[in-house]
């Protein structure tokens, strides 16, 4: 029998023989096609900001620590995302006080972090670092949101922002914020994810690319003075490597770990392709 129009010659046979039976999963899950989680979005056009939980999940503190930032272990799978983000935050962070140095204030803020791993960094400098999350906790001086801090107006010399735009479900809002609480001339040094997995602390709305970052920054109202990429395309294909073993490994991967955080450190350095990468961090000024 001639195949019907717009049917492969033997499809129907195929299907035939397994109909009934129970097709194999993927080894990712959930199946291939399926959301990985369920999705549960406001019916009020997208207006809602960020909500907190009570804590972050205990796994999560246990797997990481606020030194992790500055100080990643080479045996760990995140190393190389975490190294190369503390890279950037060291340089833009030095231009930042070199830029400041006349403030007579020198009051900074570290926004969304539960335990700021940026203290010492900042108080060796003779700055003052307050801390905003979105939970009461430990070192928290400040609760509230990205989009909503519930803080003055032009209150701050510097604001940091590591890893959390990614999280809030209005970022520009989120970017205007920041922008208000910063006094003219200040700085607002943030960075997000470019190639990361799903990690909703407590949500994960977002991927930027360099011209996203720029656009979120510019249409802010703010002056971007220096965007960097973290790391290249070698780094994020062995941090993604590093990111599978963890999802089958777990702790107990660490020698491969090692091995691909070398490998990739080394390939970074001797390849300077940076269109894929782990990510970015931007220095920008709020206009006087």
């Amino acid at each position: 029998m001639p195949a019907r129009a717009g049917t492969l010659p033997g499809r129907r046979a195929a299907a035939r023989k397994t109909r009934g039976r129970r097709q194999p999963r993927s080894r990712l899950h959930p199946r291939r096609g399926n959301l990985a989680v369920k999705i549960d979005l406001p019916d009020n056009g997208g207006n809602a900001t960020q909500t907190a939980p009570a804590r972050r999940p205990a796994f999560h503190r246990a797997l990481h620590r606020a030194t992790d930032r500055t100080r990643p272990s080479i045996w760990k799978y995140d190393y190389l995302v975490l190294s190369k983000l503390a890279e950037n935050i060291n340089e833009l962070f030095t231009q930042t006080v070199a830029e400041l140095s006349e403030s007579p204030r020198k009051i900074a803020l570290d926004a969304g972090c539960e335990q700021s791993p940026y203290k010492k960094l900042f108080e060796a400098r003779g700055w003052k670092l307050e801390t905003l999350d979105i939970a009461p906790g430990p070192g928290v001086d400040h609760v509230g949101t990205v989009e909503q801090t519930g803080l003055p107006a032009d209150g701050f010399d510097f604001v940091l922002c590591t890893e959390v735009i990614e999280h809030s479900a209005q970022p520009w809002a989120a970017m205007r914020e920041l922008r208000r609480i910063l006094r003219p001339g200040g700085r607002l040094l943030f960075s997000v994810p470019h190639v990361w997995f799903y990690h909703p602390h407590p949500a994960d709305h977002w991927r930027f690319t360099q011209q996203g970052v720029a656009r979120l920054a510019v249409d802010s109202g703010f002056e971007i003075e220096t965007l960097l990429s973290r790391g290249g395309s070698a780094a994020a294909f062995f941090q993604i490597m590093n990111m599978y073993l963890f999802g089958a490994l777990g702790v107990f991967g660490a020698p491969l770990y090692l091995m691909n955080n070398i490998a990739g450190a080394l390939f970074d350095k001797l390849s300077g392709n940076t269109k894929l990468c782990l990510g970015f961090a931007a220095l920008c000024r709020k206009p006087e």
